[in-house]
């Protein structure tokens, strides 16, 4: 009865996050690009690091698209607060988003709320960002003294 609510015009993220709530499922981030983004944003200074193992913990619950971006709001499973980190206010950014599916460029920043992971804000700065997930992208850190990772996907399985 509880997946009939669901059945029409609804995302798998919220779908997914409804199970989460209802403790039917494993917590987990449906979008492979959401957790390159993530990956890059904590791989980098101590903060970033220390805020890593609450991706265990998260679920991408919702989905905002703006034509100028995505915000990405996140649900948490149950003992994510062991992971809390000491700067409950924390920003990370300085992850460039670069694509050849769309004349676009982008920055993504990660946003904290006391301690925990809260939503991920992805800004277009060139061109209209589209309504869905990106299947081709190149991922690049950018903040100063990163170590500049990327990751880059053709969007091939």
């Amino acid at each position: 009865m509880w997946l009939k609510k669901f059945a029409d015009n609804n995302t798998l993220a919220q779908y997914a996050g409804y199970l989460c709530q209802e403790k039917k499922i494993l917590y987990m981030i449906t979008s492979t690009y959401i957790k390159d983004i993530l990956t890059l944003l904590l791989d980098g200074d101590n903060e970033g690091l220390a805020a890593k193992p609450q991706l265990e913990f998260i679920v991408d619950a919702e989905y905002q698209y703006t034509g100028g971006g995505l915000f990405v709001s996140f649900s948490y499973k149950d003992g994510i607060e062991a992971y809390s980190i000491d700067k409950k206010d924390l920003i990370l950014n300085g992850v460039k988003i670069e694509t050849s599916q769309y004349p676009i460029e982008a920055d993504a920043s990660l946003f904290f709320n006391d301690g925990l992971i809260s939503y991920l804000e992805i800004w277009c700065y060139l061109g209209d960002y589209p309504d869905k997930d990106l299947k081709q992208y190149t991922l690049t850190q950018i903040w100063k003294d990163s170590p500049g990772k990327q990751i880059k996907k053709n969007g091939l399985p």
